[in-house]
């Protein structure tokens, strides 16, 4: 406003010695005005570009989270390391310490998988030692008490041996050596042929097979047919093996709520036979629900065990 005025209305009153001074003060006015300028310019693109900086960073640790995918390194000058560059490289140290961490445990599952698979494979051959011996044996004279303890021998061998199996099928399932193929899949369709095919063994073992299935009624699950089956199989299996005394087999499917309910008046799981017996089972059947967005639910007692299987 000083210089506007001054220029307009000129400087007729003012005396020489003034007009030197206010020549200075509007010098001293612009440049501290330039000052100011600058230093807000300067400042401007300084936080633009640590903004930008930090942004960049940002993006990098919040992608992987958003993509489920592992992270990248980010880019670091090392000839300047200043605050954000030696976060930078810390984000980068945390990354290859990962990066170490999985393919330790990529190596070390990759050798229990192997080991388990190759443990499986060499007991078979003294499993079926035994057998031939107490086959055998049975051919022999023996007492009432030895005939008993070659029976008990018979099905302890059979038991380890569904144990290997269970035990390699879960190690062959975790490592992606059964692949999974979901598809639309009728599951009252499923269930029926499943009840089919288990039915003479319920039969033999004198179970009385309660089976509750709709008439043309169904309801369809984005599923691996084969891994449904697999699951039911092992829920059959379970009731044959720790819940045959109790003579009684439930199988439901439910249209309205989409479920299969298994149940059984078995011992429970809380009995030692079952818990040792059906556990690997158990938890290859959980791999594959879960792989399939499904999920078991358990409930059981001393009056039997009841399996829901629904959606997760």
């Amino acid at each position: 406003m000083l210089i506007f005025f001054s220029a307009f209305f000129g400087f007729s009153g003012i005396h020489e010695k003034d007009l030197n001074t206010l020549n200075l003060f509007y010098v001293s006015v612009l440049l501290f005005g330039f000052i100011m300028v600058a230093f807000v310019i300067l400042s401007w693109l300084f936080f633009l570009k640590l903004r930008k900086r930090l942004t960049r960073l940002q993006d990098v640790m919040s992608s992987s989270a958003k993509n489920n995918s592992f992270p990248k390194p980010v880019s670091v000058q090392a000839d300047r390391m200043d605050e954000i560059d030696q976060l930078g490289s810390s984000f980068n140290w945390m990354i290859q310490q990962l990066e170490d961490s999985r393919k330790r445990e990529y190596e070390e599952e990759l050798l229990r998988h192997r080991l388990i698979a190759n443990l499986s494979h060499d007991l078979r051959t003294p499993l079926t030692i035994l057998r031939g011996h107490v086959t055998r044996l049975n051919h022999e004279s023996l007492s009432l008490e030895g005939q008993n303890s070659l029976t008990e021998i018979n099905h302890t061998i059979t038991r380890v041996g569904d144990l290997m199996d269970d035990l390699l099928s879960y190690t062959l399932l975790t490592s992606g050596k059964h692949p999974y193929h979901p598809a639309s899949t009728d599951i009252v369709r499923l269930v029926r042929a499943s009840v089919a095919a288990w039915y003479p063994a319920f039969e033999e073992k004198e179970i009385l097979l309660d089976v509750v299935l709709t008439g043309d009624e169904t309801f369809y699950w984005d599923a691996d047919p084969k891994w449904m089956a697999r699951v039911l199989d092992n829920l059959f299996q379970n009731i044959l093996r720790h819940a045959a005394e109790g003579k009684y087999a439930n199988i439901v499917v439910d249209v309205e709520k989409e479920r299969i309910i298994v149940a059984d008046r078995g011992p429970g799981m809380d009995n030692s036979s079952y818990e040792h017996g059906a556990g690997i089972g158990l938890s290859t059947s959980n791999y594959m629900l879960k792989k399939m967005k499904l999920k078991a639910d358990f409930t059981s007692n001393e009056n039997g065990t009841r399996v829901a299987i629904g959606r997760a």
